[in-house]
């Protein structure tokens, strides 16, 4: 008789772990269909106002170099153009010249900037501060050619550059465009389910709205330079509830 019993209780047991394992998983399954967005999420990505070097053909990557006079009112107008806008956050690159357009628009409606290490532009290490026709030869083609190609860290040599006051005896980290695009695709898609169906202002650099876009369209990255993204420009990346995202002519 204390067998029988013993053996029932097993069998109790038993049940009640599948059971619980089920419920489990209903559960978790709940979840993960709650924290799916049912409605239209939008990123406007703004490339940041002029700098100097951008009117002098100079690469920044990410060397800290500020909004010129022009650069400071493409900021204003920027701003302008959302008021009648509903904007319910901003997030920027936090070099200044994207801090600062971002800064801008923020402040019409009352909002913080948010600062994204992931948001940067895209690093080229010893060739920040360098004009393209600077940069050996075999370098550009590598870079233009291959995704996986990184650019090399260090410091760089600052002898006949035009503007070398952002870089002397500055560090810059050098990458890959796949390592831009994976950061910069990951934190886009962060942002998109932290804020289901709002409207997010995100300020970042060119090259990071070109490789974000070649991912959009579904393009090699390596054709990233086929997008023009002039300064203090909108990109209006639309995140759907079927996970696609399309590119809006406005919002």
């Amino acid at each position: 008789m204390f067998g029988m019993t013993k053996l029932m209780l097993k069998y109790i047991v038993s049940v009640g772990i599948v059971l619980s394992l089920i419920i489990s998983g209903v559960s978790a399954h709940s979840e993960s269909e709650d924290s799916q967005c049912s409605v239209p999420t939008k990123i406007i990505l703004v490339r940041h106002g002029q700098t100097s070097w951008n009117a002098l053909g100079i690469l920044q990557g990410n060397a800290d170099v500020p909004l010129d006079a022009t650069g400071v009112v493409q900021a204003g107008n920027l701003a302008n153009s959302t008021y009648n806008k509903t904007v319910n956050a901003v997030y920027s690159s936090p070099l200044s010249r994207a801090y600062d357009t971002a800064h801008a628009i923020a402040s019409l409606h009352n909002l913080q900037v948010e600062k994204e290490r992931d948001l940067q532009e895209i690093g080229v290490g010893i060739y920040t501060g360098y004009q393209s026709s600077q940069i050996p030869l075999d370098i550009r083609i590598s870079w233009s050619t291959n995704p996986d190609f990184r650019m090399p860290s260090g410091v760089p040599n600052s002898t006949n550059l035009l503007d070398p006051s952002y870089v002397m005896d500055i560090y810059f980290k050098g990458e890959s465009l796949n390592m831009a695009s994976e950061r910069t695709w990951e934190e886009l898609t962060d942002i998109a389910k932290e804020h289901c169906g709002e409207n997010v202002v995100s300020v970042t650099h060119g090259g990071i709205i070109q490789v974000a876009l070649t991912q959009v369209y579904g393009l090699p990255i390596t054709e990233y330079k086929s997008f023009s993204v002039p300064t203090a420009s909108q990109t209006v990346l639309e995140f759907e509830p079927n996970s696609s995202v399309i590119v809006l002519p406005n919002w």
